[in-house]
């Protein structure tokens, strides 16, 4: 894994909601380096959420997040493009 990479996983909690956590140690975070002033939110289908990060209009960076079904209690992935 690269240092700019980040994985993510998540298990069930006592109370049923799942619990986020890292997967494997990296440095930064996803967004390390990304200057933005708006974050435009799109929901392409139930299970899906892509995050578009932008700076005076020019895309800086997005952000996939990919959930097991439509109640999204549990991420499968998290996805910087």
């Amino acid at each position: 894994m690269d240092s700019d990479s980040q994985y993510l996983g998540n298990s069930p909690g006592a109370d049923g909601r799942g619990r986020l956590h890292t997967l494997s140690q990296s440095s930064g975070t996803i967004l390390d380096g990304v200057t933005y002033d708006e974050i435009e939110a799109a929901y392409p289908d139930s299970i899906t959420e892509v995050y578009t990060y932008k700076l005076l209009t020019v895309t800086q960076a997005i952000i996939t997040v990919v959930y097991t079904s439509s109640a999204k209690d549990l991420i499968t992935s998290v996805v910087r493009s």
